[in-house]
């Protein structure tokens, strides 16, 4: 097996993270542009701000929450030379998660389906970690 095949739902995650920039500089613009939003609220991101810009920017957060350990764990595998079928799986599930968790925040923002889709995203990454640690250990 193809050990680097670890790295392209790191790769998807972070296509997943450049997409959210990207949308939220253009939220941004829009609000700033049709003045809906002060040019003041960008120093702290404090006051009042249009939904779709905090619903954008939250979700743009949101990737450097629970990720990172995505992230550390994939790098982790990579380091130990761990890389196995069972670990491209347990990613791919979690990128998934991941892309189902910002595609409803970003339309319906529906926080009981938003809340399973992250808790099951986050049941797989701790799966996951601890069938490493076993593995490793």
């Amino acid at each position: 097996m193809e050990k680097n095949l670890i790295l392209l739902p790191a790769i998807a995650m972070m296509i997943l993270t450049l997409f959210l920039y990207v949308k939220n500089y253009f939220d941004n613009m829009k609000a700033a542009k049709e003045k809906v939003i002060k040019l003041s609220y960008f120093k702290t991101y404090t006051g009042e701000a249009p939904n779709h810009v905090t619903v954008s920017r939250q979700t743009l957060k949101n990737q450097f929450e629970l990720p990172i350990f995505f992230y550390f764990l994939t790098a982790t595998i990579l380091a130990f030379d761990k890389v196995s079928q069972l670990d491209i799986i347990f990613a791919w599930i979690f990128v998934v998660s991941r892309y189902l968790h910002c595609y409803i925040r970003l339309n319906s923002n529906y926080v009981p389906n938003r809340a399973k889709v992250f808790t099951f995203g986050m049941l797989v990454l701790v799966v996951w970690w601890i069938v490493f640690l076993v593995n490793v250990l």
